[in-house]
């Protein structure tokens, strides 16, 4: 858990450094067939591409195809997965509507 009123940013380039994540990553890689190491990059770059879902923590927060990259995906999943353990934890659900595809997403490649 990172401590309470760290900066964004800083709070999640701890996470990437704790074990917990670190073991999320890597079954997300595999389950996607992608190199760990291309997702820490992702992970590292993702808090700049991030749009709040509507303001209200109470929403879902809904991880689309048509919004990041497979890697950008997985990077956020295990972030998710990771909070879901944490009380208060956001609540979310990944979209792969298959409408997307790499080439028409900007982000993380």
């Amino acid at each position: 858990m990172v401590p309470f009123g760290m900066n964004v940013e800083a709070g999640l380039y701890e996470l990437i450094e704790q074990r917990e994540f670190t073991e999320i990553l890597l079954g997300e890689a595999q389950a996607r067939g992608l190199v760990p190491e291309d997702l820490v990059d992702c992970a590292k770059s993702i808090y700049f591409e991030l749009h709040p879902p509507g303001g209200d923590l109470n929403e879902t927060f809904v991880i689309r195809d048509t919004d990041f990259t497979e890697k950008e995906r997985a990077a956020l999943i295990a972030f998710m997965k990771l909070q879901s353990e944490w009380s208060n934890s956001l609540s979310w659900r990944e979209d792969v509507s298959g409408k997307a595809s790499e080439g028409n997403v900007q982000g993380c490649p």
